[in-house]
């Protein structure tokens, strides 16, 4: 019984050992480098601006995006 033992996990090492692996990283790395097209490229800011509405006689105002075409500001305050 100790033999078979002996035998299948001398068999299990050798079989781990001798095992063929692959590697899933690439061998060769490029280093990165930005074209002069892409250096010129500038990112984009968000643009806002309040909107304003006068209702009851007070003045109200919310921040609007520009860029998003969006509110910014959930609800209406006092100006």
């Amino acid at each position: 019984m100790m033999r078979k033992i002996f035998i299948t996990l001398l068999l299990f090492i050798l079989t781990l050992t001798f095992m063929p692996t692959t590697g899933l990283a690439h061998t060769s790395i490029t280093p990165y480098t930005l074209s002069e097209e892409a250096s010129k490229i500038m990112p984009m800011t968000n643009t806002t601006g309040y909107i304003y509405k006068t209702y009851n006689g007070k003045r109200w105002k919310r921040l609007w995006s520009y860029t998003y075409n969006r509110w910014e500001e959930p609800n209406w305050s006092l100006a």
